[in-house]
């Protein structure tokens, strides 16, 4: 997809950090917009950041793990839009730093909802719709935490091994078509993700962001860049970031002392 010219992009979590980012840039580069996110508030301010005010964006409030919101979503986008060219599967939690055995049923649960079944139900509402077009792309959002098991973040480990599992699937299975499928593996994203982890409580949310942050090494826009990139280059798999390249090829040089060097050097730290 070399244009975004009057395409009309679909942005899971477009609310703030990284879907936010992406709205902006694919505004800028011409496109019309559907925004989702259970946060109205941070959907509006998205908006009033999007330089170009002729393009078509559209804001809804959806909750990506159920599926009739998202196919609801779906509906509503086609009867505003009239069109769905781009699908980016962005919308993700994670909890923070927890090992196995403290981490409740429920917890779990939440994240696997929001990161697995948001990106499934994204793709199986929206994939008829892309089919229709000429050229069409849908980015899945795994993570460093999709090629690599991250000590204490089981459930975004589980979610994002999943994500990267459907999404290889797919560019198998969509490899004749017009549909280009890519999936992204981010280092550490600067984005809110860890200040809006479910099970901080309010008065650690700011110190719990603000040590995430130190760790995380890619702006989100920057990051925002390199997806848009790789998405008109047809690209298959993005690993992004220094941390994510760096973690990725000590796993394959030292495949059997990397689970107590991964937890040595990173085991107290976030990856989005």
């Amino acid at each position: 997809m070399k244009s975004f010219q009057n395409k009309v992009a679909v942005i899971t979590g477009a609310g703030s950090g990284l879907g936010r980012a992406l709205a902006i840039q694919l505004n800028q580069a011409g496109a019309h917009l559907a925004l989702c996110d259970l946060n109205m508030t941070g959907l509006e301010e998205t908006r009033t950041l999007l330089i170009n005010t002729s393009l078509k964006s559209t804001l809804h409030r959806v909750d990506v793990a159920s599926r009739e919101q998202m196919q609801k979503f779906a509906d509503e986008v086609i009867t505003q839009h009239g069109q769905v060219d781009l699908l980016i599967n962005n919308a993700g939690i994670s909890l923070t730093p927890k090992f196995f055995d403290d981490i409740t049923e429920k917890q779990f649960e939440k994240v696997i909802n929001i990161n697995l079944w948001g990106v499934y139900h994204g793709v199986r509402a929206f994939l008829p719709h892309l089919r229709q077009r000429p050229e069409a792309a849908i980015v899945n959002m795994s993570s460093l935490a999709g090629l690599v098991g991250l000590p204490t973040y089981a459930p975004y480990v589980m979610s994002k091994f999943a994500v990267r599992g459907l999404s290889e699937t797919l560019q198998s299975e969509l490899s004749n078509t017009h549909i280009a499928v890519t999936v992204v593996f981010p280092g550490g994203v600067k984005t809110n993700i860890i200040k809006n982890a479910p099970d901080l409580k309010e008065d650690e949310k700011e110190s719990a962001h603000s040590n995430f942050t130190k760790n995380a090494m890619i702006p989100a826009d920057d990051a925002a860049r390199r997806i848009i990139k790789a998405v008109q280059r047809k690209q298959k798999r993005l690993i992004m970031g220094p941390d994510a390249r760096l973690v990725f090829a000590i796993r394959n040089l030292f495949p059997n002392k990397f689970p107590a060097i991964l937890y040595a050097v990173f085991g107290k730290m976030t990856f989005k």
